[in-house]
């Protein structure tokens, strides 16, 4: 608690809450003891000093990593910590060595990825954070190197997450023990692993706080070899909970494994007898069968695979599946009472079935196991006793049977695994990890709660101990002194329940030793016993019931079952029944027991086995060192993100956290590293920050202490360690000295502010004086400039209203008479349109609801038929079960009442398969129903469309005759103001009458048609009753006679079946309430649709009443209108007639807008070009079309050429292999005499070395084995067979893909000819457009229109640009070509809307006539083009669709022929090495019948080297051309030069380089070239030179020598890839199409770009192939090295630079004796530097080509970011703002040297560390809180992902200026986003992972180089001398 002296106003404190635990607040007033806090909630509390805790202010807001490292240590620190960790998804946190978890309820698979546990793997503990992985590498770690075993504690309570962190634990073992197995084998670490899917599946179960706890407590022992590799395991389980197989309870399950086989595949359920889990007994004790997300038919077959792991047999799972079903079927077994008194027998038949399966399935006798569960065996001195029990004991005799069974068939599993997986008996060392219940406390307690809290009881005495040793070791670690602490034993509770004789435990086993013993008499001798223990307690309201006070809280238990629930025994009749079973899996369960013979069984109680086992767990638990992971549960609703104080404070004390916390605080609670302390009460001390007084962090820290007054205290080696309250006191003292401080600050603030207030004051008077004196003078001459212009102003306003009083008269007549035109016009409009919907609409509404109705009525028709037949079949059925209860007085006819039940049997069951059909015709009709009203409803959809359509073109056509109508009403206006005067009164008259008239004419349309309406509607429902009662009483009449004829055929059984209609009785009156029910729910369904369909129509009719009223209301307005128009038109004759006297008259003139005829001329020549351009687009796209076209039937013809050269090669084969069988069969009997042991091998291992050409290694060789041509083979004829199929897979594609293009090909014909049509009319509108005679009018007066027509032009000149675009790309033609008719119609229509009268400001009386003829022509004519070039655009579409489809056709051919071709290779192969054969079993039957029949073996020919196949013909080859084969290649190989050593033993030198080239490939190519080994068929030149290039890689760390080889096998490889082309190419056909030269294309170049001299092209045989393939690999290998050489370099300085924040935490004092080697953390980027500056020389100098070059920098730079990006996102120390700033230095020295070095050689390498910088970028940025989300993620982080972001957000501490990290919306909105992404793909890890593929290919290494740059280099100098390498100087 809290010192009062250091409880001041102001200080932050918590204080006790009842509904959060605790809350926090701030002090607002001290009185003596008590305290008022004002807390965060709003609330004023007032409490005791004694109760409240200090807080810490500076608290970070994301928490820390290690609760020891909190400043205050104590119950709401931990909570508040927990909390905010738990809040940004940090589910982890230290205390201590102690890991505490809290579960998410959430999947978060980033946090366990295998790249996270490469992250944890080898790291110190605590410099990670923390993470179960963590734990585990600590415990291997201390195993490894101290030779000490250890022990990982996982606890927690139920649905705290202990066996998921047990598996993460396991995981990390397996992967950090893992060895190599054999392929075939599961290692030992796999059955680890999979051992947890079975015993979850049998020993876990649903309970109320989790839905996969395990209800037995497990250890498993991994054990390791003296290298650290996991190298044996076992497992050892404790107190299975037995009573759950019987007993369940609501809403919880029985255990998974008998649900996962219930919904087995059908055949296994099937099999076993089982169906729904709701039919068993010891399944719907509970209503939950099912758990939410889990599919138990998946985890079935999961458990069974995980089975095959362990090692269980499919026998071995066929017998647990048995056992599980067996258990199942015996809990459905009930009793009554027999015929005996006090005897029990199977209830019914129901029963006996299930007796009778689970004997089955047990495999034993069902009578012997009905007598084992209803009867009981007591053996006395002279005999045996047989006891009848009654159905209760019956009952519990078969739970008992089921319990034992199981608890039998467990113990086999873990038994099972144990000898699956191996115990290594010469293991020294081995890591247990403990997987334990929690501690429980529900309302009802029984046996196994009690043994469960025992096993806590005796852990957290383990767990006390272990606590109060590592206090020590930590005192001792700092050297500080210490006196013993004292700590809360809780010993005397484990004495009071298993101590000896008087123990809990020892009177339970008393108590079920005599059998008269009850829970009464055993609570009773509790009672007496403990009365004056003060753990033990009685509770008041109970008398069986007792109550132990444990350390987590006290524990009501209930004693009714402890007795039953202890005993450990097998009754002898169920031990004798299963021991005999005829399976041997059941009776290897219970094997003979030794004493059965023996009277005097040793007693033995689960309790005492439980506590022994205990006591061998914790002496295991002693000789380990142990690691605790305590898991939390956060909230009971095992929902996210919902964090319980109240419930995470109780199962931390329960888990012993808090135990922990009290002996911590007993000693020196508070612990701070000097340089935290000095950083934080540096105040109290100001002269330790001074440079002169030459401080260091400790005396720096004493010096503060000594002035803080404080005694008790301890300085340690790293750490001050402060006594409980004085963190507090030094607090209060700091808080102290601020708050004087601020006092200070803001008394010279405020000085400061009032004289600068001053100042400004006198400057503001002295300024105001000098402007109010020029502000005067001013004004004066204002005065005077106003006067002279005001009389200038008034001449011109006069002027300017006169004339803008004209304007408004004359543009308010043309508007008024314009609106009320219109408006007239969209009335009648509107009115008709109405009219016309609601007829649609009350047509199909009526016609709908008639249906409706209709269909209802049937359905309820067939409802009632269905239940009156049901009811009468029930009748029936009575009658027949009453007349069967009267068989017993009826034994003499037994035999034939029991054919006639058969009889009446089939029967019912025809009755059910009748009521089942009734229900598919009921189901028929509901469909029907749906199809109908889906019809209606579509046809209703139909018809609104149709009739929008005809409104929106009657809409059309009204606005054009508005438009002609507009133009009349101008003219007659223009005329005569009174001619227009008399025509508008004679128009309003005539608009009213017809209005009138329309209106009446509509209303009675309506009446008329709602009568027809209501009159169809009433005769379809009376139709509709009548055909429902006819259909009633035909169905009816039907039934009654179907009635009648089964009471006729049913009476003579009436007596004999009384019995079955009894138990009828009931289901009867359930159905029959049933269909009463459902026909009552039809009807009223029936009357509120009907309502609902009455009130819809009700209310349709209002709204067109209320909108007729509307109408009139609207009418009424139009009326008052025209009557004020009336009055200003005969003010504006008047004014008209007066300025037509005063004016003279001026001739009307024509006008022509020449500006607008010449847009629309322009437009016209746009739209003219762009359709030329189209045009030629079409031309372009058909002439793709053709040619794609053209090739897709080339590459067809090779297709079908290339299947019928594989027919060929097919049919050679067999008959080769034919011969080949004709000539084995002659000689099989020579060689059988002459050779006994001769080998033969069949023909398929001949045919199985066919090479396999894969699409992506064309042109590599393929490596074929032929170790069968040396040996004579005898083939068979199912190896010959398997070559006579032909494939025809591609010919049946080709077929329709040819179908389908000729289909194309025809429609593209059919369409030229409309092309050709549309662009002869396009050309002829175009030139009658520019022929037209456009007048041009010359006129002063019309040079200035009234209206400006500028954003016209502008829109045309915009239009102008896209068409110039348009004709520039034909790929950017579609989305201009679809923009450019919008726009075009948008200005079209701007400028026809535009009006431009042309007025003269001295003859306004007379407005001038506009003749738009040529306008309208030019208008129409524009549409007409654009409607010319929007089919030219469809038809582009169309042309490039179809060219696509050929496209893709044509490319599926290509593949096919690929295909065929790599099967015509393989044919090939196998023919030449038939033929191959065929001639060397020739030349041996020659050679055998000259050698005498008892030669002992046979000379073998020579073993061939490199190169041993033949090369690929082209065509079935004949015997003459085998032997000109055979001799070319002797004479090639006798021709080979003798002088291969000296070339090796020269390039095995660094011969250097020639013309920036390397020596050596050119003087191999050469000597190769000149020796023609490229075109040999055997030769081994080419293996000895990979076997120099392969000693040439020992040494692979000299990077010189790795750069050098790598020049050299690039280069080799670029001649080779040049020079050499495959046989038999030229005989293909050339161009693209042919397979081969595709093949090949990396083989050869154009013939153009080979010099003379320097490359030559030859055919080359496989031999030289395949050296081509291993020459790229060794390219690739050499590489890899290089760039591994690289990284491992670069790794210790990446690594020394993730350090630097860790290393420089004392920077601001001198560095203490730890540091004196520490070095600037600057120069490890400048070695850096210098590393990649010398591995560029390095490459430089050995000539590399610049793309490897460049891919190696490329993959250095992303090996760079992974590591710098990793670490910002791991450790917290590196996630600040200072190490932002320094990793941003060392970036741009980076990026220095990148922009210094050749682009040519660096790349790309720069953008490689795009997300290091951009994270960097944000460490370092200002005001992060007012930085958006859309702002982070989209500029300043744009290539990370929101994990990534959402990690650096909540790791980002500012270690300089302390800001804040972003906003916490932004915060919500991340995690928000990352929950939807978890849900989507499962999530995936947040870390980078660095690539090491091969970024390059053989084609890049071929373009950099060119085949002139080989022209002058030279040959080895040596080799040149040599008379043999004379050539090399040519």
């Amino acid at each position: 608690m809290v010192a009062p002296s250091s409880i001041l106003v102001g200080s932050h404190v918590w204080v006790e809450d009842p509904d959060v635990a605790w809350i926090d607040g701030e002090v607002k007033e001290v009185k003596g003891e008590e305290i008022t806090v004002d807390s965060t909630s709003g609330k004023t509390i007032v409490a005791k000093t004694s109760n409240v805790y200090p807080k810490d202010p500076e608290f970070p807001s994301c928490g820390v990593d290690d609760m020891t490292r909190l400043a205050y240590l104590h119950e709401p620190g931990v909570l508040q910590n927990l909390k905010c960790r738990y809040d940004i998804n940090e589910i982890y946190t230290y205390t201590g060595n102690i890991l505490i978890a809290v579960n998410p309820f959430r999947r978060l698979p980033h946090l366990y990825s295998s790249h996270m546990m490469e992250q944890y793997k080898g790291a110190a503990f605590g410099e990670l954070s923390p993470h179960p992985f963590a734990v585990a590498d600590a415990s291997y770690r201390h195993m490894i190197n101290e030779g000490i075993s250890q022990s990982i504690l996982v606890s927690g309570e139920s649905g705290a997450g202990k066996t998921e962190s047990t598996k993460m634990l396991m995981r990390y073992l397996a992967y950090m023990g893992g060895r190599v197995s054999k392929a075939e084998e599961r290692s030992v670490e796999q059955k680890v692993l999979e051992s947890n899917p079975v015993l979850e599946a049998f020993g876990n179960a649903k309970t109320v706080r989790n839905n996969n706890s395990s209800r037995f407590g497990k250890f498993v022992e991994i054990q390791f070899d003296p290298r650290g590799q996991i190298s044996g395991a076992a497992i050892r389980t404790y107190l299975l909970e037995r009573s759950r197989v019987c007993q369940v309870s609501d809403p919880e399950r029985n255990y998974h494994c008998f649900y996962m086989l219930c919904a087995a595949p059908p055949e296994e359920v099937e099999k076993y007898k089982l169906g729904n889990p709701r039919t068993f007994h010891y399944l719907n004790q509970s209503n939950c069968y099912e758990l939410d997300g889990v599919d138990s038919c998946k985890e079935y077959l999961l458990t069974k695979r995980a089975m095959d792991v362990v090692g269980i047999s499919q026998g071995e799972q066929d017998g647990i599946f048995r056992v599980v079903a067996a258990i199942l079927h015996l809990g459905n077994i009930e009793f009554k009472k027999g015929q005996e008194i006090d005897s029990a027998e199977p209830k019914d038949d129901k029963s006996r079935f299930h007796l009778k399966t689970a004997a089955e399935l047990l495999m034993c006798n069902e009578k012997a196991l009905e007598d084992s569960l209803c009867k009981r065996v007591m053996v006395t001195r002279d005999e045996s006793i047989t006891k009848s029990l009654d159905p209760v004991s019956a009952a519990l005799s078969r739970d008992a049977l089921a319990k034992i069974v199981y608890s039998k068939l467990f113990d086999w599993l873990v038994d099972k695994i144990n000898v699956s997986i191996s115990q290594d008996p010469e293991s020294k060392s081995l890591i247990g990890v403990l997987d334990i219940y929690g501690f429980e406390s529900f309302k009802t307690n029984s046996f196994e709660q009690f043994c469960i809290n025992l096993t806590n009881e005796k852990l957290q005495q383990h767990f006390n101990q272990h606590v109060f040793k590592m206090e020590q070791e930590e005192y001792k670690k700092e050297e500080i002194d210490w006196s013993y602490i004292e700590f809360i034993d809780n010993q005397d509770i484990l004495d009071l329940i298993e101590k000896k004789p008087g123990g809990i435990i020892a009177l339970l086993d008393e108590a079920c030793m005599f059998p008269r013993s009850t829970h009464e008499t055993f609570a009773q001798k509790l009672y007496q016993t403990f009365k004056d223990n003060k753990r033990f307690s009685k509770p008041k309201l109970s008398r069986t019931d007792f109550t132990i006070c444990h350390y987590a809280g006290d524990v009501t238990y209930q004693t009714e079952l402890f007795l039953d629930k202890n005993k450990d025994y097998v009754v002898s009749e169920h031990q004798a029944l299963l021991n005999a079973s005829e399976c041997s899996f059941v009776s290897s369960l219970f094997p003979p027991s030794p004493e059965e013979s023996s009277k005097t069984t040793k007693f033995s109680s689960i309790g005492s086995s439980f506590k022994q086992q205990l006591q061998a767990l914790l002496e295991t638990l002693s000789a380990t060192e142990p690691h605790y992971i305590r898991c939390v549960k956060p909230n009971n609703a095992l929902k996210p993100g919902i964090f319980e104080n109240q419930n995470v404070l109780q199962q931390l004390r329960c888990g012993g956290v808090m135990e922990a916390i009290r002996i911590s605080c007993a000693g020196f609670p508070s612990r701070k590293s000097f340089r935290e302390f000095v950083a934080r009460f540096s105040l109290l001390a100001p002269e330790v920050l001074s440079k002169r007084n030459n401080y260091t962090e400790v005396t720096a820290s004493k010096k503060i202490l000594e002035k803080s007054k404080l005694s008790g205290y301890q300085i340690g080696k790293t750490k001050v360690f402060l006594r409980a309250g004085q963190m507090a006191e030094l607090d209060a003292l700091r808080t102290e000295i601020l708050g004087r401080s601020a006092s200070l600050i803001q008394r010279k603030v405020r000085t400061y502010l009032c004289r600068k207030r001053f100042i400004l004051l006198r400057l503001s008077a002295i300024q105001i004086q000098a402007l109010c004196r020029g502000q005067v003078a001013r004004h004066q001459y204002e005065e005077m400039r106003r006067e002279a212009a005001a009389l200038n102003i008034q001449k011109h306003l006069r002027k300017f209203l006169a004339r803008k009083a004209y304007k408004n008269l004359y543009f308010s007549a043309v508007s008024i008479q314009t609106g009320m035109r219109g408006m007239i016009a969209r009335s009648e409009l509107l009115s008709r349109k109405q009219t016309r919907a609601a007829t649609v609409i009350q047509s199909h509404c009526r016609r709908f609801l008639a249906n409706r109705r209709y269909l209802r009525l049937k359905k309820a028709a067939i409802t009632t038929q269905c239940a009156w037949r049901a009811r009468v079949a029930r009748k029936e059925l009575r009658k027949l079960r009453m007349a069967a209860r009267e068989t017993g007085a009826l034994q003499e006819a037994k035999t034939k009442l029991e054919k006639e039940v058969e009889e009446l049997t089939w029967r019912l069951q025809l009755e059910k398969r009748t009521r089942v059909d009734l229900e598919e015709s009921k189901k028929q009709e509901s469909a029907r129903f749906e199809s109908t009203l889906q019809k209606m409803q579509l046809e209703f959809e139909e018809s609104k469309k149709k009739e929008s359509a005809r409104f929106e073109s009657n809409l059309q056509k009204k606005e054009l005759e508005f438009e002609e109508s507009k133009k009349q009403e101008s003219e007659r206006f223009e005329s005569t103001l009174h001619k227009m005067q008399l025509e508008f009164e004679e128009s309003k008259k005539q608009e009213s009458e017809r209005f009138e008239s329309t209106f009446h004419k509509m209303q009675l349309e309506f009446e008329e048609s709602k009568k027809q309406e209501s009159a169809r509607f009433e005769s379809t429902t009376q139709k509709m009753q009548l055909e429902f009662e006819e259909s009633k009483k035909q169905e009816r009449a039907r039934f009654e006679s179907t009635l009648h004829r089964k009471e006729l055929q049913f009476q003579q059984l009436q007596f004999e079946l009384q019995k079955l209609q009894l138990e009828f009785e009931e289901s009867k009156k359930q159905e029959r309430e049933t269909l009463e029910s459902t026909l009552h729910k039809k009807e009223l369904e029936f009357q509120e649709s009907k309502k609902q369909e009455r009130a819809t129509f009700e209310s349709t009719l209002y709204k067109k009443e209320l909108e007729f009223q509307e109408l009139q209301v609207e009418f009424q307005k139009m009326q008052l209108e025209l009557e004020k128009t009336k009055e200003l038109l005969i003010k504006e004759r008047e004014a008209a007639k007066k300025i037509a006297e005063q004016v003279p008259a001026v001739q009307e003139i024509p006008v022509i807008d020449d500006e607008l005829v010449n847009k629309l001329t322009a437009e016209n020549e746009q739209l003219k070009a762009l359709g030329s351009s189209l045009e030629q687009k079409i031309n372009e796209t058909e002439r793709k079309y053709e040619e794609t076209n053209k090739l897709s039937e080339e590459r067809l013809k090779q297709g079908l050429e290339a299947e019928s050269k594989i027919v060929e090669l097919k049919t050679e084969m067999q008959r080769l292999e034919k011969k080949i069988l004709d000539m084995g069969a002659e000689d099989q009997k020579p060689q059988q005499q002459a050779i006994p042991s001769a080998p033969s091998k069949n023909m398929s291992e001949v045919t199985s070395a066919i090479p396999v050409v894969d699409d992506e290694s064309m042109n590599k060789p393929t490596v074929i084995e032929d170790e069968s041509m040396n040996k004579h083979t005898v083939i068979e004829d199912e190896s010959m067979n398997k070559h006579t199929v032909i494939d025809d897979e591609s010919m049946n594609k080709l077929t329709p893909e040819n179908e389908q293009l000729k289909i194309l090909d025809m429609g593209a014909e059919d369409q030229k000819p409309q092309q050709q049509a549309m662009l002869s009319s396009l050309s002829t509108t175009i030139s009658e457009v520019t022929s037209a005679e456009i007048p041009v009018i010359e006129n002063e007066s019309m040079n200035k229109p009234t209206v400006n027509d500028d954003e016209s032009m502008n829109k045309l000149t915009a239009e102008k640009e896209q068409l110039k675009i348009l004709d520039m790309g034909a790929e950017d033609q579609k989305p201009q070509q679809l923009a450019m008719p919008s726009s075009l119609s948008t200005t079209m229509s701007e400028v026809t809307s535009a009006e431009i009268p042309v007025i003269d400001n001295e003859s306004m009386n007379k407005p001038t006539v506009i003749d738009d003829g040529s306008i309208n022509r030019l208008i129409a004519e524009n549409e007409q083009l654009k409607a010319l070039v929007s089919t030219l655009e469809q038809k582009i579409n169309e042309t490039e669709r179809k060219y696509e489809e050929t496209k893709k056709i044509s490319d599926e051919r290509l593949k096919q022929t690929l295909e065929a071709e790599s099967k015509i290779i393989e044919l090939k192969t196998t023919v030449q090495r038939l033929e191959e054969k065929i001639l060397d079993m020739e030349t041996d039957q020659k050679s055998q019948q000259q050698a005498l029949l008892s030669t002992p073996s046979r000379k073998m020919p020579e073993p061939l080297e490199n190169g041993h196949h033949a090369q690929l013909s082209s065509g079935p080859s004949t015997r003459l051309g085998r032997e000109d084969s055979k001799l070319r290649r002797s004479q090639t190989e006798k021709q080979q030069p003798e002088s291969v050593d000296d070339l090796l033993k020269c390039v095995a030198q660094n011969l250097g380089f020639s013309q920036e080239k390397p020596v050596a490939a050119f003087t191999i190519y050469k000597c190769l070239l000149h020796w023609k080994s490229f075109e040999a068929e055997k030769t081994s030149v080419f293996d000895r030179l990979i076997e120099v290039m392969g000693s040439a890689l020992e040494d692979q760390d000299n990077n010189d020598h790795m750069a050098y080889w790598l020049s050299n096998t690039s280069s080799l490889l670029f001649l080779l890839q040049r020079s050499l082309k495959a046989s038999g190419s030229m005989q293909k056909p050339p161009a693209g199409a042919s397979f081969f030269a595709r093949m090949t294309k990396s083989f050869r170049s154009s013939s153009a770009n080979l010099q003379a001299g320097v490359l030559s092209q030859v055919e080359a045989k496989y031999p030289a192939l395949l050296f081509k393939q291993q020459l790229s690999a060794y390219v690739e290998k050499i590489y890899g090295i290089i760039r591994d050489n690289l990284k491992k370099n670069l790794s210790p300085l990446i690594s020394g630079c993730i350090q630097v924040p860790r290393i420089s935490k004392g920077a601001a004092f001198q560095k203490c004796e730890g540091l004196q080697g520490y070095h600037s953390p600057a120069g490890l980027w400048q070695s850096i530097i210098e590393c990649l500056n010398k591995m560029m020389g390095t490459l430089k100098d050995n000539f590399v080509p610049p793309i490897l070059v460049q891919n190696i920098f490329t993959q250095t730079f992303a090996y760079i970011n992974v590591q710098l990006f990793n670490s910002l996102l791991l450790r917290r120390e590196c996630c600040t703002f200072s190490n932002g700033e320094y990793v941003k230095s060392g970036l741009a020295e980076l990026e220095l040297w990148c922009a210094e070095a050749d682009v040519e050689y660096v790349g790309p390498s720069w953008d490689e560390l795009k997300h290091t910088r951009q994270a960097v970028g944000f460490l370092v940025i200002n005001q992060k809180s007012k930085i958006s989300f859309d702002e982070i993620s989209k500029d300043l982080c744009s290539a990370l992902s929101v994990q990534q972001l959402y990690r650096v957000c909540t790791l980002y501490r500012d270690d300089n200026y302390n800001t804040q990290s972003v906003s916490p919306d932004v915060l919500a909105h991340m995690k928000e986003l990352m929950s939807d992404d978890t849900e989507d793909d499962g999530g995936s890890s947040f870390l980078l992972e660095d690539d090491i593929s091969i970024p390059f290919t053989m084609e890049d290494i071929s373009n950099c180089h060119q085949v002139k740059e080989f022209a002058s280099v030279r040959p080895a100098e040596e080799l040149m001398t040599d008379p043999a390498f004379q050539f090399l100087q040519d």
